[in-house]
């Protein structure tokens, strides 16, 4: 297949957030995507994901690893802690890939929030608002696939 990639010029994207799973299973899946511990030169890598599933994740200084708390978050399970917000804000990236194959509140809610061109996630009761490619999980359907589509829209890959 050829590569496909996505910007305003249509080079591909420079900077990308990812939001990790919280569940341990797509956390496995989710590291041969987002190889924290050796990311992609050239690129400006950040994540995010509850301090609780962090552990799933090789841990690297080259990358911006974002946290957040139960604390962080308010009664509907959104970030609610202005720094954290901020934080993320800090550095503008150019694409959003929301790996939560599930509905996460928090994730969910933070993509609507950030302005960025390109935002990718998977099929919710929210995704249609939120993102601007949703990807649909089947369950007979292998992981590994949606990722690899992932990575051929940032242009991460032929």
């Amino acid at each position: 297949m050829s590569q496909i990639k996505i910007s305003k010029k249509g080079k591909g994207v420079s900077s990308i957030l990812f939001f990790l799973p919280d569940n341990r299973k797509d956390a496995m899946v989710a590291n041969y995507l987002v190889k924290a511990d050796n990311p992609i030169p050239g690129y400006t890598i950040g994540y995010v994901c509850n301090e609780k599933s962090k552990s799933y994740y090789p841990i690297s200084n080259k990358v911006k690893f974002i946290t957040y708390k139960d604390e962080d978050l308010n009664y509907f399970g959104t970030i609610r802690s202005e720094a954290l917000l901020d934080q993320i804000k800090s550095i503008q990236y150019e694409a959003l890939v929301d790996l939560n194959t599930s509905f996460c509140a928090a994730t969910s809610m933070l993509a609507f929030e950030l302005d960025m061109p390109l935002k990718i996630g998977f099929n919710s009761l929210v995704a249609n608002k939120t993102y601007t490619i949703t990807l649909e999980r089947k369950d007979n359907g292998f992981l590994e696939n949606n990722f690899q589509l992932i990575e051929r829209l940032l242009g991460l890959k032929n």
